[in-house]
């Protein structure tokens, strides 16, 4: 049975501090809702899910958790940042309940993030919807990791670097290079990503027809900020791709009409078990 739970009191809320909410091991999370006052998603930085001790995702910040929701239109709750640890963009029930974040046999479960300085009277409580915890049932999670790359040029630049750790799977790469110039189509600066393993293109495709196509399934591309190579979005996680030691290259072939840094989100999908990457 699912239940609604307030999640223990946050300590030491306030502008300028590091805070954590602890989530009480021995459960299965589907989300945790936090509420938030006299704070913005954007003041709330450098956003870190850890699991004994050790980084599971990392986003910025709250805008760009935000940012990522809305790619797959998932609903948001008035007044908070929702932590999905399901994924309901699928369509298949049974694959929802495969994801969530299962906490038994851990000794630790923590969100951790900084309250900006600026920040006006921040106020935060936590609640999380949850399930009971199986033993030996499969359970998958999706693991967020961010990585920065420099764009000296105007053109093509290639990411060939990324990591590929063995049994898991990439189910999104979100590019994010906001537009910075003062053209009218307010568009991100990457125009095209193109996916190839060992040399398959596997999208070869622009970021306006990407983001056409995702739109025509069901999601909600944020264009003015990043561009999306969505693998799953016909709402099908066998579509992801699979990382195994036979793929020798993978790499993403990007254009952009202008310099700076991409900051590349990674969305991997792997088994949550004790001493995954």
């Amino acid at each position: 049975m699912k239940s609604y739970k307030r999640l223990p009191t946050i300590p030491n809320v306030a502008k300028g501090n590091g805070v954590a909410i602890t989530l009480p091991v021995g459960n299965n999370y589907e989300k945790v809702d936090l509420y938030y006052e006299g704070v913005t998603p954007e003041q709330m930085t450098n956003i870190r899910l850890e699991i004994d001790g050790r980084m599971v995702s990392e986003w910025p910040d709250g805008s760009r958790l935000a940012s990522m929701d809305a790619h797959y239109d998932r609903k948001g709750t008035d007044g908070a940042l929702t932590f999905h640890f399901n994924r309901p963009e699928l369509h298949v029930l049974a694959e929802r309940r495969f994801f969530g974040l299962d906490t038994m046999g851990f000794q630790t479960a923590t969100i951790r993030f900084d309250i900006a300085s600026d920040a006006a009277a921040p106020a935060l409580e936590a609640f999380a919807e949850v399930t009971q915890s199986i033993a030996g049932v499969a359970n998958y999670l999706t693991k967020v990791r961010r990585f920065f790359i420099p764009v000296s040029n105007v053109g093509k630049f290639e990411i060939d670097n990324i990591p590929k750790p063995a049994g898991a799977s990439i189910a999104a790469f979100h590019l994010y290079m906001p537009d910075t110039s003062d053209d009218a189509d307010a568009l991100a600066s990457v125009t095209k990503a193109e996916l190839l393993v060992d040399n398959v293109n596997w999208h070869d495709v622009d970021a306006v027809k990407a983001a056409n196509r995702q739109v025509s399934n069901g999601r909600d591309p944020q264009v003015n900020e990043s561009t999306v190579i969505d693998l799953i979005q016909d709402g099908d996680i066998r579509h992801a791709l699979v990382l195994n030691d036979t793929i020798q290259d993978m790499r993403l072939r990007c254009e952009s009409s202008a310099v700076g840094q991409v900051e590349l989100m990674v969305e991997y999908i792997d088994l949550h078990a004790a001493g995954r990457f």
